[in-house]
């Protein structure tokens, strides 16, 4: 079989590699927009009850910790399934 001829991959099944520095920055921000963003909801959402219930800083602060381990845990489990899909890409 020629080299030049090499057959096309399916849609879909090669992921993309960055095509720029800029792509690599674009995922990192957006990664802490959404850090961000989780514990803003959370912190907002402590504090609605909060002042429904009249119980000041507690489920503020409670809820500040679960989106923050919410948070955490949704960017690790990115950061693991994107090394994942490096590690068998170049296994390829």
């Amino acid at each position: 079989m020629d080299s030049e001829h090499k057959p096309k991959p399916d849609p879909g099944s090669v992921s993309p590699s960055p095509a720029s520095p800029f792509a690599a920055v674009g995922a990192v921000a957006g990664l802490g927009l959404q850090f961000a963003l989780s514990i803003l909801l959370f912190l907002l959402a402590g504090q609605w009850i909060d002042r429904k219930l009249g119980t000041e800083p507690l489920f503020l602060i409670g809820f500040v910790f679960i989106g923050a381990g919410a948070s955490f845990f949704s960017i690790y489990r990115k950061l693991v399934e994107q090394q994942r899909r490096e590690a068998e890409r170049k296994r390829q």
